[in-house]
């Protein structure tokens, strides 16, 4: 009979020790949504965001119109069309893959860095056969789908640098979700 209540005490504690680890699969499955995968950072150096050979090009616009993109390496220059004059500011850009895990379609609303005075959600469009910059005010996720941030598409602007980002350096961004979750993104500058 001893036994069998030792048996049966095991057997309880095996219960209670995979039902504790299923919650935590559930909690795992709970944390689900935009995940980032390949971020990196497009190098820049401060004192060249005036030059047109600089890696970024002259970021100039006129209030309310779109710039023509220009002066960028690649060809994948930059103007833009919201009412900001980027004027000589330094300024780069980031991009990376956002995944949804979830059945749900979210939704990148925000983003924010400590290596620049100013950071917007943007996308580059053709019109009039002009590939233009816009700010978008958000980045969307479809449920169980990826969205590619590149160059030449949806990116993250960084616009005023508050430091040279040189190639191997290390860039933290904080991106923020419809949902209200917060998403750390450690990214590595490089070159294009």
């Amino acid at each position: 009979m001893r036994r069998f209540f030792t048996l049966l005490g095991v057997t309880l504690l095996m219960v209670l020790l995979v039902g504790c680890g299923a919650n935590q699969s559930t909690g795992q499955s709970a944390t689900a949504g935009i995940t980032v995968r390949d971020p990196w950072v497009r190098a820049a150096m401060m004192n060249m965001a005036g030059d047109q050979s600089g890696a970024m090009g002259n970021m100039q616009g006129n209030m309310g119109q779109a710039t023509p993109m220009a002066g960028m390496e690649g060809g994948h220059g930059h103007g833009h069309g919201h009412g900001h004059e980027y004027g000589s500011q330094a300024v780069s850009a980031a991009y990376m893959v956002l995944v949804n895990n979830s059945a749900n379609a979210d939704a990148i609303v925000k983003a924010e860095s400590d290596v620049a005075k100013t950071v917007e959600l943007h996308n580059v469009i053709m019109e009039n056969n002009v590939m233009q910059m816009r700010q978008v005010e958000a980045i969307e996720v479809p449920a169980n789908g990826q969205v590619e941030l590149k160059p030449g598409g949806f990116h993250v602007m960084l616009i005023g640098l508050t430091r040279d980002l040189k190639e191997g350096d290390e860039v933290v961004i904080k991106l923020t979700t419809r949902s209200g979750k917060t998403i750390e993104v450690k990214a590595p500058v490089r070159k294009p």
